[in-house]
């Protein structure tokens, strides 16, 4: 009856370090990065001119140029990850800082930028791309009478 027990107590004992070594194997580790490289790259220019009032139907007063940049970025499942406030309303910031209250001729540059990334996985190594998109933005800044 004790040999019995024993060789339980040995099978038990064998179980629990089984567990605990796929425990400790499975769990996992931090990606190294081998190597980050930028793809590609592409721009693309939208202006919108609006037509402006005539000044004895609403007359106002041109402050200048305004400009602002705003940065967006994306993760490998095209899912946003970061961003600023729109380039409007950035524009629209700039603009009543110079004493403004609205903006005309809006003209907005947009660049995406792929950047790939290597890391390496315990399956191998895997490749990760990831965008960028800037927007650069230029607009007249008025102010009305």
């Amino acid at each position: 009856m004790s040999k019995n027990r024993l060789a339980l107590h040995f099978v038990a004992v064998l179980v629990v370090a089984l567990f605990a070594f796929l425990a400790i194997s499975s769990t996992g580790s931090t990606p190294q990065v081998t190597a980050s490289k930028v793809e590609s790259s592409e721009i693309k220019s939208n202006g919108v001119v609006y037509h402006l009032p005539a000044p004895d139907i609403k007359p106002f007063d041109v402050l200048g140029l305004v400009f602002a940049t705003s940065v967006t970025q994306f993760d490998e499942k095209g899912l946003e990850v970061s961003n600023q406030d729109g380039i409007v309303t950035m524009l629209l910031r700039e603009a009543q800082k110079i004493g403004g209250n609205d903006i005309f001729n809006l003209r907005v540059d947009e660049k995406a930028t792929y950047t790939t990334t290597q890391e390496k996985t315990s399956n191998g190594t895997k490749t990760i791309t990831k965008k960028t998109v800037t927007y650069s933005g230029s607009a007249l800044a008025i102010k009305y009478r």
